[in-house]
């Protein structure tokens, strides 16, 4: 085996092996979601969470089941009255999902004395939030990152891992070639 067949499969392996590694990385990474926003709601005296469920025109939800949780666990379940209003009694401060017919919201709840100036009162939840379906060029934005990610984008990095994925195919390709040219380079064992 000569010196320039020797260059050429260490450059196909390295090439392979850089193609093959930088595709599993920048294709997770261009789709990386942002994290969900956390609305601050201040609770009552009493350690109530109160406010109002409605559609996404404007109209109110009566008899809708208001779900409380805290990670999995369930902490409190109410129906909205007939003008859409629900109120959950004898919550600790914390973090939980509101949830309201498949639409879930993050809350903050901070007891009395310890909100900050800006929180809400109540918490207002729109119950059938917009659902886009398949490819709209003008649907609207997503929470994915867009902070020029790896490389430029997430259009940026897509491309790019395509290109790796195809240059490590090509790769792979010269390294059977150069196999096989070295099977064909020895000669016979006997005549």
């Amino acid at each position: 085996m000569n010196i320039r067949s020797q260059i050429t499969r260490c450059l196909a392996v390295a090439m392979t092996v850089t193609c093959l590694l930088g595709s599993q990385v920048l294709l997770p990474a261009a789709q990386i979601a942002s994290s969900p926003r956390v609305i601050d709601v201040s609770l009552t005296d009493s350690g109530s969470l109160s406010g109002t469920v409605i559609d996404s025109k404007g109209q109110v939800r009566a008899k809708t089941l208001v779900e409380v949780r805290r990670g999995r666990i369930v902490v409190a379940r109410t129906l909205t009255d007939q003008s859409g209003r629900y109120s959950i009694n004898n919550l600790p401060g914390g973090l939980y999902q509101v949830r309201v017919d498949g639409t879930e919201t993050l809350i903050r709840a901070w007891a009395v004395g310890t909100a900050p100036p800006s929180v809400a009162g109540q918490l207002q939840v729109v119950a059938d939030s917009l659902i886009v379906r398949g490819q709209d060029k003008d649907a609207p934005p997503t929470d994915v990152a867009s902070d020029g990610g790896l490389f430029g984008g997430a259009g940026m990095s897509t491309t790019l891992g395509a290109a790796l994925i195809v240059g490590g195919v090509i790769g792979a390709i010269l390294i059977i070639d150069e196999l096989d040219d070295d099977d064909d380079d020895s000669p016979p064992a006997s005549p």
